[in-house]
């Protein structure tokens, strides 16, 4: 499996597009806060890592018992990994977050990418913060969340809400994602009826699709073939299944 490729279908196209634009927004004039959300599976987190590591983003994944301390304990260290790695944070809240901010304004192209922001929505003050980081910096911030993400954001905050620019809601894969998922990350060619299975199958989640390939690469290994058919595996895959 060729995990390390990020495939172009239609969520990378769109989602990449929408971040184009929010990148390309006047600075001193638009917040860089943008949105992307939708549900499990359907790729999001995948673009966000990727995308960091292609263009030297800063990702950061929130967790659930994660407070606004341990917050900016993590973006400013992940701020200066590549400068400084073994810098060792310490001091009050406040005093790391004016060094995050002092960084952000020596850096002003920086771009951080805040996967999970629903667990934000259980402590309002990482909310705040990151919209405070935005309001006082030129930096991006692009926050993943699950599908109720934006409706949450509303919800909790609307003057929050009012300060993202850029949003895109990730759908489900179509079957010509499917294939071009198949085609160019499987190691093992497979026929268009096993396309069509593995897409329905898959209800659109990439994650699932994912779960197939490895499959079929175990299935093929087995046979020692590098080309499978639906006709001649369907009971195997069914298995798999189970």
């Amino acid at each position: 499996m060729k995990s390390n490729q990020l495939i172009e279908i239609e969520n990378v196209k769109n989602a990449n597009r929408v971040l184009k634009n929010l990148l390309e927004r006047s600075r001193t004039e638009v917040v860089g806060m943008g949105l992307f959300y939708g549900r499990a599976g359907h790729g999001k987190s995948r673009w966000g890592i990727k995308t960091a590591q292609m263009n030297g983003y800063v990702y950061m994944r929130l967790e659930a018992n994660m407070s606004v301390k341990d917050f900016l304990v993590g973006l400013l260290g992940r701020l200066l990994s590549k400068t400084m790695p073994h810098f060792e944070v310490k001091g009050t809240i406040n005093c790391i977050y004016n060094q995050v901010l002092d960084f952000l304004h020596s850096e002003m192209d920086t771009v951080v990418v805040v996967d999970e922001i629903n667990y934000a929505f259980h402590n309002k003050k990482i909310l705040e913060t990151i919209r405070d980081l935005s309001d006082e910096s030129l930096a991006t911030f692009i926050m993943i969340g699950m599908e109720d993400a934006k409706e949450k954001m509303i919800q909790m905050s609307s003057h929050f809400f009012d300060r993202c620019n850029s949003f895109y809601l990730f759908q489900s894969l179509n079957l010509s994602d499917t294939e071009l998922i198949l085609n160019e990350i499987c190691d093992v060619k497979i026929d268009e009826q096993l396309v069509k299975y593995i897409h329905k199958q898959s209800n659109g989640k990439m994650r699932i699709i994912n779960k197939y390939i490895d499959a079929l690469e175990r299935i093929g290994k087995r046979m020692n073939k590098n080309e499978l058919t639906y006709d001649e595996i369907k009971d195997l895959i069914t298995k798999v299944e189970a």
